[in-house]
Order: C-alpha cells, then sequence, then structure tokens
C-alpha cells in the first residue's frame, strides 16, 4: 500500500476459526519488531491502534499522521497458525519546490556550446528529471544520484547554439511516479543567446518615378539590438532625407537618387550586418543635344546629317520627323543630297514609352544657286490663243534676276522682250521659297513656236531651263475632219447593230425553208452500222415486260455507238425542224430527225459532225 505522509491508513487483517485462547500480533518496521498483542499496542507506537470486531476475527492496523518512518513491512499472525499476513507499506512525500535549473556560463553567444544542470533535493522517493524543449522531450541519460546525499541531477547539453536557438523555452520536470499522490514540478529557462545583426533589405531592386516620396526599408535581427545607419555608394543621400532607423524616406525624387543604397547595423558582435537595394529613378526623356534653331545646308551638298542625344530612363529611342507628319527617320537624320525641297522644320523626339515625348524643332534652311521646279515643260497652244510659261524657281537667296530668252538657229538664245511684238509681257510673284515668273504671249502665231529658256541668277550662279512651245493649226478645219469620222462610225455601228436584230427575229426564217426544200435529203451514211449489243439484240434479249412497248424507238449512230432515238415531237413537222446558220458563209441545211418509217435507217442531218463524208450543198 502507498500513502502520502500525514493520512491515515488502515492495515486490514482478519481470520476465521479463532478461538478465546488465540492471540494475534502485528509486528512492522524496523525490522519487524512486535507492535501489538491482540488489542494491547505497544507504548511506543503512539499513532496506532488496532480497530475492528474481534468477535468475527477482526485484527486491522491503523496508523495516523502517517510519517516515513511508518515505512516498511507489516505482517499479522497468529500462534498456532503457521500463515502469516504481510503487507509493504510504502510513504510518498511530496517535492515541496520545483527542481533547480543552473547554466553554467553567463554569456552564451551563438556558436558557442551550453550545458544546462537540473537538481533537486526534495521528496521520497526522490523523483525521476526530465528534460522539455518546448513541449517536446529531449533524449537524455538517466538521472544522477548523489552518494550519501539524497540528491536527483540530469544534465541538458546543447554542443552548437544559433540565433534560432534565442528564445527558445528549456523545461525540466520532476515525477515521483504517483501522480494521484504527489503532482510533478517543474522548472523552465529561456535562453538568450547574442549573436550578431542579420540583415534583410525588402526589396533589393527598386523603381520610382521623379517626384515620388519613396520608403527604404531594413529589417534587422540580432542580439542584443544593434544599431542602424544608411549610406549611398558612390555618392551621397539626398539633403533632405530621413533617417528613421530601419526606414530610410526620399522625399520628392529626382534623377540625383538614383543609385545603390547601403543598411548597415552594428550591436557590437562580429560582423556587423549589412543589406543593399538598388534604386533607379524614372524620368522623361530629356533632349542634351544643343544644335541651333536653323541651319543652313547648300543644294547639292552631299553627307549632311543632323544628330540629336537626349538621356531618361528608361533609355530613350531617339527619332526625326518633319514637323506636320508621322513618319519618321532614324537618328541621326541623315541626307544624301540637299535639294530645296528638303527644306523646312524637322523635329527630334525623344521617348520611353514611360512618360511624355521630348520634342525639339530645327529649321532646315537650304542656301544655294536657283533651281527652276516646273514639271511642265512643254506647251502645247493652238494658233490665236494665249500662251503662259511658268516658270517656277526655287532659290535662297531670292534671284537677282530672271529672264527669257528665245533659241534660235545654231543654239542662239535671244532675249524675249515685249518690244519685239506687242502681246509679249512678263508676270512675277513672289514667295517664301523664291519666284514664279510667268510668260505670256498673246495671240500665238505660227512663227511664235519654239524653244523658249528661263533664265535665273543669284549670288551662288545661275541656272537655266528649256520650254517647248508647239502651235497647232486652225481649229476649224479639224473639227470639220472630227465631226465627219464621227458620223461615219456611227453609221457602220447602227448597221451592225440592225442586222443582228434582224437575224435573232427570224427575218431568214423563209428563206432556211426554201433552202431545205430545195436541198432535200440526198446524204446517206458513208459505212453500215454496226452490230446491234448483246442487250438490243432481239435474239439474245430477256424477255420483255408485256407491258413496255419498243416500238416507238429507233437507234442512232452516234460514231460507231447505238443510241435510243426518241420519237418525234407531233407539234412540229414529221421531217424536219429547221436550224438556220445565216452567219455560215455556205449554209447548212437544217438539221433533221430520222425518218421512222425508213428502213434502211439513214439520216438525213446533213451538217452531223459524225459522218465523214463532205458536205453536199446547194445554193438556192
Amino acid at each position: 500500500m502507498t500513502v502520502r505522509e500525514g493520512q491515515t491508513v488502515t492495515l486490514r487483517c482478519a481470520f476465521i476459526g479463532l478461538t478465546s485462547q488465540s492471540v494475534v500480533i502485528w509486528e512492522g518496521p524496523p525490522n519487524f519488531n512486535v507492535m501489538s498483542t491482540d488489542r494491547r499496542v505497544d507504548s511506543l507506537y503512539k499513532r496506532h491502534r488496532i480497530t475492528g470486531n474481534s468477535g468475527v476475527g477482526e485484527y486491522s492496523m491503523e496508523i495516523a499522521d502517517v510519517q516515513v518512518s511508518d515505512e516498511g513491512g507489516y505482517r499479522c499472525s497468529t500462534l498456532g497458525l503457521q500463515e502469516k499476513a504481510e503487507m509493504m507499506l510504502n510513504v510518498i512525500v511530496p517535492i515541496k519546490k520545483p527542481p533547480k535549473i543552473a547554466v553554467r556560463d553567463s554569456s552564451i553567444f551563438a556558436g558557442q556550446s551550453l550545458t544546462l544542470s537540473c537538481r533537486t533535493t526534495e521528496g521520497s522517493p526522490l523523483p525521476t528529471l526530465t528534460w522539455f524543449n518546448g513541449t517536446a522531450q529531449v533524449k537524455q541519460r538517466n538521472n544522477k544520484l548523489a552518494e550519501g546525499v539524497a540528491m536527483a541531477s540530469l544534465d541538458l547539453v546543447l554542443s552548437e547554439l544559433t540565433r534560432w536557438d534565442h528564445g527558445r523555452n528549456f523545461t525540466c520536470m520532476a515525477d515521483q511516479g504517483y501522480p494521484q499522490l504527489a503532482a510533478a514540478t517543474a522548472s523552465s529557462t529561456i535562453l538568450n543567446v547574442k549573436y550578431s545583426p542579420v540583415v534583410r533589405i525588402r526589396s533589393q531592386s527598386i523603381q520610382a518615378s521623379e517626384g515620388e516620396t519613396l520608403d527604404l526599408s531594413c529589417d534587422v535581427d540580432s542580439n542584443p539590438q544593434a544599431a542602424v545607419s544608411w549610406r549611398k555608394l558612390g555618392g551621397d543621400i539626398p539633403a533632405n532625407a530621413e533617417n528613421r532607423g530601419g526606414t530610410l524616406r526620399l522625399l520628392t525624387l529626382d534623377r540625383t537618387a538614383a543609385g545603390v543604397y547601403q543598411c548597415q547595423a552594428n550591436n557590437g558582435i562580429s560582423p556587423s550586418g549589412v543589406g543593399s537595394a538598388t534604386l533607379t529613378v524614372q524620368y522623361p526623356p530629356h533632349i542634351t543635344s544643343n544644335f541651333n534653331r536653323k541651319t543652313s545646308p547648300f543644294v547639292g551638298q552631299e553627307g549632311f546629317s543632323l544628330l540629336c542625344e537626349a538621356e531618361g530612363y528608361p533609355e530613350p529611342r531617339v527619332r526625326w520627323r518633319r514637323k506636320g507628319t508621322k513618319l519618321y527617320f532614324g537618328n541621326p537624320l541623315q541626307f544624301s543630297r540637299i535639294d530645296y525641297d528638303m527644306e523646312g522644320d524637322y523635329e527630334c523626339v525623344a521617348s520611353n514609352g514611360q512618360m511624355r515625348d521630348a520634342v525639339r524643332q530645327i529649321f532646315l534652311d537650304v542656301r544655294g544657286k536657283p533651281y527652276i521646279n516646273t514639271v511642265s515643260l512643254k506647251v502645247s497652244v493652238r494658233s490665236g490663243d494665249t500662251a503662259r510659261l511658268v516658270c517656277e524657281i526655287l532659290s535662297d537667296p531670292l534671284p537677282e534676276e530672271t529672264r527669257w530668252l528665245r533659241r534660235g538657229p545654231g543654239q542662239q538664245d535671244k532675249p524675249v522682250t515685249a518690244s519685239q511684238r506687242p502681246g509679249i509681257r512678263e508676270e512675277e510673284t513672289t514667295s517664301p521659297r523664291g519666284v514664279t515668273n510667268t510668260l505670256v504671249i498673246s495671240h500665238v502665231g505660227r512663227s511664235d513656236g519654239g524653244v523658249y529658256v528661263c533664265e535665273t541668277t543669284n549670288t551662288f550662279g545661275t541656272f537655266q531651263r528649256e520650254f517647248h512651245m508647239d502651235v497647232k493649226g486652225d481649229t476649224n478645219t479639224q473639227s470639220v475632219v472630227i465631226a465627219s469620222v464621227t458620223v461615219i462610225v456611227l453609221l457602220i455601228l447602227f448597221a451592225t447593230i440592225f442586222v443582228c436584230i434582224a437575224k435573232r427575229t427570224g427575218l431568214s426564217t423563209g428563206v432556211n425553208k426554201s433552202r431545205e426544200k430545195t436541198t432535200g435529203s440526198t446524204l446517206t451514211a458513208s459505212r453500215a452500222l454496226p452490230p446491234l449489243p448483246p442487250y438490243l439484240d432481239a435474239r439474245s434479249a430477256p424477255a420483255m415486260d408485256p407491258d413496255c412497248d419498243m416500238d416507238g424507238l429507233e437507234l442512232q449512230d452516234f460514231n460507231g455507238t447505238l443510241k435510243p432515238r426518241p420519237p418525234p415531237r407531233v407539234d412540229k413537222q414529221p421531217y424536219s425542224i429547221g436550224l438556220s446558220y445565216p452567219s455560215l458563209m455556205h449554209p447548212l441545211p437544217p438539221y433533221s430527225t430520222v425518218e421512222r418509217q425508213r428502213p434502211d435507217g439513214e439520216d438525213n442531218m446533213l451538217d452531223s459532225p459524225y459522218l465523214e463524208d463532205p458536205w453536199e450543198t446547194e445554193v438556192t
């Protein structure tokens, strides 16, 4: 029996068949000393007494306020009876204080080993010690019991500590093995492991736009707490930045804020923690080329080009376009050969697809000797009309002199002036690109035809271009000829239409009928008919349905192939149906059906393509 210290316990003992002379004896610790005889208890055992009804043989031992000294073996017996009742009494003394945990080294650093010792001197029996890491039991050696001292101890050895061991809860539990009588007790300790800072940057690559506010965050894990500082590699942190320890706030970003930012943490334990973040600032394109508002190449200049440079992030794409158009050219803008048509405004456009485009304009002012841009160099005019020879001149600077010449025999040019004859004058208009000079000749005659030369001169040189004027004859004669030809063509066209309509409406039917009477059926097949196929031979054909009438069918020869001939139509002539071919030089006889009663089966269809004999025709 196991009892807790301080309780009252009854050790029961009963006999059957006792007599009045029987004596019951109780023996107990130490060494089974006699404690009572019959119902009398020795005076040494003041907390003991005999209970029970002795009349029925009950002699139980009651022990009040059980002590550890009461623990041991008990024996109940009577004289004259060899059998003895024995019992072992265990007294549990609960642990009043939890076990103690001792740490050999108070300074614990990551990378070192650690021994935790758990000890207790209380309780009877001494408890069993167990280590737990959180709620998981740690495998360990058995308890160590000190010799000569009532003490139990158990060590927990951690071979190498890491920063993950910081804050772990290790518990030592003492259990006497009798949960109903004595509850288990425990002690815990939380490790305080010191380690160097570990830095983590939330985002190592950051993109932001110019003008925004950005927070750079740096998470630091260390014990003890570390001091955090920021710096920019290869430059200075913007003056308006706010250092808030683990956060660096950059206000109103500009392109100079881009770079690598480094977060550094130090708590006195080497090494220090370092983390880096790369900041890229997006900003709109900006054209850096300082070209002039206007540039002046010369006409005929080769290899002329315009270069435009720009910056921005992302890196912009630089292109050229002519102002007012959407056709883009590469950079640099290259001209193989300069002419006046290339003069105008050009725009350099830098774009990066993120923000507004950057545009810069330049005017291409083409200079050089004049150039005549007239497209029509041949002028045709009727005699008596007014001729206008237009000379469009492109020139920068404007022409100093423009004159008209007439080319005579031997390539001799003579000036054309108003004094030569009445009706000659010059008209001149000026535009930003040049001059338009028009030679006007009124009442043109045949003698005015020929080659005229427009000659223009400015500071850079002279340019000429020929104009050919063709003077045509009197317009009345030409009109008569054109009208006559038109009338003849129309008459021929109407006659052709009339003939075609007459042929289609059957006006030639009478001629065809007379031709049919005179021609007759004079042609026969030039060869004998081939034998009938088996399926049409009466001798080999199977019996026919009596309701099927075959008398009305005949066979027709088409190039050696026998085919049934359809019966004639009753609403037409029984011997022929006329088909006329009036467009042929030799009209053909009408197509004829085979006469049903002819015994030789000849075909009088003279125009059949299956007859080998040449056609025989008669002209009526």
